[in-house]
């Protein structure tokens, strides 16, 4: 019985080393990068808010019995 459990417990611990080890390094710096213009935003907008309004203001193509 004891050999049985301190088998289960060498698998158990070999299954959870990794994880240890893992815990234990070192966290990564973070890495800082500038945000985007704000230029860049606002014509992504224009841009947005030009294709609905073009698509909106479309003719739609009905015929006089619909």
């Amino acid at each position: 019985m004891l050999k049985r459990l301190s088998a289960g417990l060498m698998v158990l611990m070999a299954t959870l080393w990794p994880a240890v080890v893992w815990a234990q390094q070192a966290a990564p710096q973070p890495t800082l990068r500038k945000s985007p213009a704000p230029w860049l935003g606002l014509l992504v907008m224009f841009l947005l808010l030009a294709i609905v309004l073009g698509i909106s203001l479309m003719p739609s193509k009905r015929g006089h019995q619909d």
